[in-house]
């Protein structure tokens, strides 16, 4: 239950920071994220993801402290786009993959077949977060906040989602040939 609570708060965070923005209340658009990490960072298990939690507030908080704020709501999805291909990436050199991690939560030991696929799964995913890292980082860059909620707050989810999906159908073709 926290776990969805956290993620639809995130989901809706675009569009909080837009509404915020758009009627000229920029002061209030960092407290809900705020409040995001602070509980991310308390109720994560994993010190890794304890880590990226703390370093993340860090860095939200020393841009509100420089008087960054814009800069700040704007580049936040580029700095957990970088996280995730950061860790991703590092899992691709230092194994078990991040994708094989959770195949195996799932599906308990793999064949060495399985350890490759999720291996090029994971080279997707990096790809993906470099891609849509990429894309935040032009929209952050050019300041429009419209284009920015757009694709930060709807577009970039659906591509998620579309990853997600043609992944699994993938899969299932893949463990019936298999």
């Amino acid at each position: 239950m926290k776990s969805l609570l956290l993620g639809f708060g995130t989901l809706l965070y675009p569009v909080w920071v837009y509404a915020s923005v758009s009627y000229g209340w920029l002061w209030l658009a960092p407290v809900p994220l705020l409040l995001l990490l602070l509980a991310r960072l308390w109720l994560q298990k994993d010190p890794k993801q304890r880590g990226f939690a703390a370093l993340t507030l860090l860095v939200l908080l020393l841009a509100l402290l420089a008087g960054q704020t814009e800069l700040a709501l704007l580049y936040y999805p580029v700095w957990i786009n970088a996280g995730l291909l950061l860790i991703f990436a590092w899992s691709l050199y230092f194994p078990p993959t991040v994708i094989e991690r959770l195949a195996r939560l799932m599906e308990g030991e793999l064949p060495e077949s399985g350890v490759r696929y999720t291996r090029k799964v994971t080279q997707v995913w990096c790809l993906f977060f470099f891609g849509n890292g990429s894309v935040a980082a032009c929209l952050a860059w050019y300041g429009n906040w419209q284009w920015w909620l757009w694709y930060n707050g709807a577009l970039s989810y659906l591509l998620m989602g579309l990853l997600f999906g043609a992944e699994y159908l993938v899969r299932r073709r893949v463990k019936q040939h298999g």
